[in-house]
């Protein structure tokens, strides 16, 4: 099964507070398509990257984790 991911957007949302202060707040959308089957959005709420891209980078990174971690869930998973 081949999956598609597709980055839908990546929106800053204004500030968030934090430790060091007010920190930008980020919502990065993730469209996951395999042809026949699944059709899924996910949205990740990211605070801390100053910019888009290191955003859009934080954003994949916590997808890639994600995914990984359900996974190995679905492994487990028994009806």
């Amino acid at each position: 099964m081949t999956v598609q991911i597709t980055p839908k957007s990546i929106q800053h949302t204004g500030l968030a507070p934090s430790m060091e202060g007010s920190v930008a707040a980020w919502l990065a959308t993730f469209e996951l398509d395999e042809k026949d089957s699944v059709h899924a959005a996910i949205s990740i709420s990211i605070t801390g990257p100053p910019t888009h891209n290191e955003a859009q980078q934080k954003a994949v990174e916590l997808l890639q984790r994600f995914l990984n971690d359900a996974c190995e869930a679905v492994t487990k998973y028994r009806f």
